[in-house]
């Protein structure tokens, strides 16, 4: 009996030995190391962030509002705009233009040119001095590119038939406004009451139409909606961005 205590009581050690010995076999962690290891595994798990979309300015619908060369007499948009500007007809952009508030130099109209009206107000866009020495050309007080209040550019208008002095009562090219953008005709009928009234009256007398063969009370209804936005315009009440070039 005595042996078999002792074999039992031997083994009994043996096994506490090795459940206690058996686990130095895995190194013990600090409370710090501990914390690094817990923080570190949801880092390796988790995605990594998306790297930030580049930040880039959409300029399309936007205008100049500064003279491209301070020191001129002439205040004009910037050479690159003005290529945009009349490689098609832009409404909006004109209205814009034309706002009160911006510093383009207005010429006007000393007679009818072509479909230019006498008294008709343009803005600056370029001057074409004669160049020296070469053949002259008109007048040799060199020419103009402007735009019209519809939106157009005319091109190599002849200095002398323009002119700074402002008329009494500046005309303007027919304003399109079929070709206005949806949110500056919104903001033109909420905005001024003479052009909500006028374009509720061209309504009733147009019937949709835009151009044609039209009664003559259409023709009057669509050239009072034109006067009542050029009139908004030169107040210098405020505009939305035009929608694009």
């Amino acid at each position: 009996m005595r042996h078999s205590e002792s074999t039992a009581l031997l083994a009994f050690t043996l096994i506490a030995c090795a459940t206690a010995c058996g686990g130095s076999s895995a190194p013990l962690q600090s409370p710090g190391n501990s914390e690094a290891a817990g923080s570190a595994a949801p880092s390796a798990a988790a995605p990594s962030p998306a790297p930030a979309l580049e930040a880039t300015a959409d300029y399309s619908s936007r205008v100049p509002n500064s003279c491209a060369d301070k020191a001129a007499d002439l205040c004009t948009p910037p050479g690159e705009f003005v290529e945009r500007l009349c490689a098609k007809p832009h409404q909006d952009v004109a209205l814009a233009l034309f706002d009160k508030s911006t510093p383009f130099t207005r010429l006007y109209l000393k007679g009818k040119i072509d479909e230019l009206l006498f008294d008709e107000e343009v803005l600056a866009l370029r001057f074409h001095a004669q160049p020296k020495g070469g053949m002259i050309v008109g007048s040799g007080k060199g020419t103009y590119d402007v735009l019209r209040w519809d939106g157009s550019c005319s091109r190599g208008l002849e200095a002398e038939v323009l002119t700074k002095s402002r008329p009494p009562r500046p005309r303007a090219a027919h304003v399109q406004w079929h070709r206005v953008g949806g949110r500056m005709q919104s903001a033109l009928i909420a905005s001024s009451e003479a052009v909500k009234h006028a374009h509720s009256k061209r309504g009733k007398e147009c019937k949709g139409a835009m151009s044609g063969d039209v009664s003559a009370a259409c023709e009057k209804a669509d050239a009072a909606l034109v006067d009542a936005i050029v009139d908004y315009v030169r107040s210098g009440e405020a505009l939305p961005d035009p929608e694009g070039m």
